[in-house]
């Protein structure tokens, strides 16, 4: 099948097709970073640090046992055009969500982990 493709893709550059891949990535909300991360201590960091390096958490969750998660995000979007001219046109959207979420038991930092989302 791939092969079919680059032949195709090929005969139809050598008709002076013009093939054009345009590409733009965009952060559109940063909550921390990996150095952010990196500065995090199991057991020693509290409550009123973590709000000072990170800020305001997205989602604040708390249980009956008074374990508290705190989630922060980070949002990136990319746009991949692929077309050739006056043929075809297509257009990929692909949106990644980093979400770091940080659980505390007794005011500090108990454990952390981050999850990543492609949409």
């Amino acid at each position: 099948m791939i092969r079919i493709f680059s032949i195709i893709a090929v005969g139809l550059l050598l008709n002076g097709c013009l093939v054009t891949v345009e590409t733009d990535s965009d952060t559109v909300h940063t909550g921390w970073s990996e150095g952010d991360v990196s500065r995090l201590q199991l057991g020693r960091s509290d409550f009123d640090w973590v709000r000072s390096s990170f800020g305001d958490p997205v989602t604040k969750l708390t249980y009956a046992d008074g374990t508290e998660i705190w989630k922060y995000r980070n949002i990136a979007e990319k746009d991949v055009e692929v077309g050739v001219f006056l043929i075809f046109s297509v257009d990929i959207e692909e949106e990644r969500i980093e979400t770091l979420s940080i659980e505390f038991n007794d005011g500090v930092v108990s454990n952390y982990w981050i999850e990543e989302d492609h949409y």
